[in-house]
């Protein structure tokens, strides 16, 4: 599962929940861009590298459905190399 993101917030970004549940059911590592630098979770780590959960639902751009904000550190990949 790709998911683009646009915006870092205290060191955490946030996607829908809808994802992080489909790349779970579909067995599938979640892949998240910002700009180069990547942020790959591999499937069995998901839940446990979820740091947060949105208090409230949000509608999305189009008013058809609500959900989550799913939030996760990030320490992409890239970052994550020059460190070693």
């Amino acid at each position: 599962m790709k998911k683009r993101i646009t915006t870092i917030w205290h060191g955490q970004v946030g996607i829908p929940d809808k994802y992080v549940n489909e790349a779970l059911e579909k067995g599938e590592d979640l892949c998240l861009f910002k700009d180069n630098d990547v942020l790959l979770i591999p499937n069995d780590m998901i839940k446990s590298a979820i740091v947060g959960k949105s208090d409230s639902q949000m509608r999305d751009r189009y008013g058809r459905e609500n959900y989550y904000l799913i939030y996760f550190d990030w320490k992409p990949t890239t970052i994550q190399k020059k460190l070693l």
